[in-house]
């Protein structure tokens, strides 16, 4: 009888503690967030969320290939289809049919001057020609990121605005954040993507973007400077002239206090030289996917890809010395500046540097034709770019059914072991 006890008890235990394992880790908690319907739920305004305001850029079409990047007005909308929608019951919808487009939300919210703000949201996008459930063609470029304006501007395209990497999450949610120090009593938050693409063409059918569970935290304490990724790209073999070109101009930040070692920045972006006169002339604006990088000697202080924003990209916490910077072009761009620079950053200078190019006035060999295998791992590296997959993109929890069969087992066990019991 002891034994039969013992058994009895060591099933219920068992068996509760299986029922008791949860499916997945409640979230940590991150703090307040101080932004208003965070979670672009309904009801919407002119196809933007509640609390939130809508901005876009705009610039004429120039050819009928779609070779030379434009941006249109694009379309906002409420999004309530499954698969769409991270969290909550809605997402924010951007997105336009056949034209490429740049824009997104923005919101202003009050500020303590001297915080540092984390502002965050997830997002997702699809280019192609197909309508859904058709797969996203992962080798467009949405160029999707965050933003803050630490002034509390409205202004996408102020100096001001601190922008995050960006990104291209096809098909699969992907968080992007930022962080930045409110110089006011407010500051300005903005979700952006922008489809278009000198030398590329990536007019479709389908140019959509989705935004979800954004999320404004102050910072308890000022986070520490973090060193670029390390990219897998080479590194430049040979130092351009001392002189940087005309093209490139060289400013330094005006700062009367020292600086603290490893303060300099190099930004550098690439325009479209149209007129191939090797200087960016007022009607002639950014282009996007040219490698961008920094390096000082064997080591790359940083590299990132233009993305035709007239935001430069910048590379900070650099200590003085002579660096070299040099751009990679695709096959359909040629170079209308010197395609590297070395220059000499001092300490607390910030260096702004601007590379030339245009479209190829030669034909190039075409690239060898990817094979089915090779586009199938393309198609999967994109989607591991978004990190976790959201609980709303299917699959279940394995867990949650052993648990599930443990309980079965254990209640069965405990109808027979109770029989032998009686009968005895």
């Amino acid at each position: 009888m002891k034994k039969t006890a013992f058994l009895l008890i060591t099933l219920l235990v068992l068996v509760l503690g299986l029922r008791a394992t949860p499916g997945r880790a409640a979230p940590a908690q991150q703090g307040t967030n101080l932004l208003q319907n965070p979670g672009f739920e309904q009801p919407f305004s002119g196809g933007a969320a509640g609390n939130w305001q809508k901005w876009n850029k705009t610039t004429a079409k120039s050819d009928e290939e779609c070779l030379v990047a434009y941006h249109v007005l694009p379309k906002w909308n409420v999004e309530t289809a499954a698969g769409f929608v991270r969290a909550g019951a809605a997402s924010q919808y951007v997105g336009n049919n056949w034209d490429t487009w740049s824009g997104g939300v923005y919101q202003t919210v009050s500020a303590t001057p001297g915080t540092t703000y984390r502002f965050s949201f997830y997002g997702r996008g699809r280019g192609t020609n197909d309508a859904s459930p058709a797969a996203s063609e992962a080798s467009l470029q949405m160029a999707m990121s965050a933003g803050i304006d630490p002034n509390g501007g409205a202004a996408w395209n102020d100096a001001d605005v601190i922008w995050s990497e960006a990104g291209s999450p096809h098909d699969t949610w992907q968080q992007f954040s930022v962080e930045a120090t409110a110089t006011g009593n407010q500051i300005t938050v903005f979700t952006a993507a922008d489809w278009a693409m000198t030398g590329v063409n990536q007019c479709r059918q389908f140019l959509d973007t989705w935004y979800d569970e954004a999320q404004l935290v102050a910072q308890t304490t000022q986070p520490q400077a973090t060193t670029p990724p390390q990219p897998t790209g080479g590194v430049p073999t040979e130092a351009a002239a001392a002189t940087v070109a005309a093209t490139m101009a060289a400013t330094t930040a005006p700062d009367a206090s020292p600086t603290p070692a490893g303060s300099s920045t190099i930004c550098v972006n690439a325009f479209l030289d149209a007129n191939a006169n090797g200087l960016r002339d007022a009607d002639e604006g950014y282009v996007a996917g040219v490698t961008l990088t920094v390096a000082q000697g064997a080591t790359i202080a940083g590299q990132a890809v233009s993305t035709g924003n007239e935001q430069s990209l910048c590379f900070g916490n650099l200590s003085a010395g002579r660096y070299e910077v040099a751009q990679t072009l695709p096959t359909t761009l040629e170079a209308t500046t010197q395609p590297n620079a070395a220059i000499d950053v001092a300490e607390g200078q910030t260096i702004a540097l601007e590379f030339g190019s245009r479209l190829r006035t030669t034909p190039t060999a075409a690239p060898p034709t990817a094979t089915a295998d090779a586009a199938q791992l393309t198609a999967t590296a994109a989607v591991a770019v978004g990190g976790e997959t959201p609980a709303d993109e299917g699959g279940s929890n394995w867990l949650v059914y052993l648990g599930l069969g443990a309980i079965v087992v254990g209640v069965t066990l405990l109808g027979v072991l109770l029989y032998s019991m009686l009968r005895r």
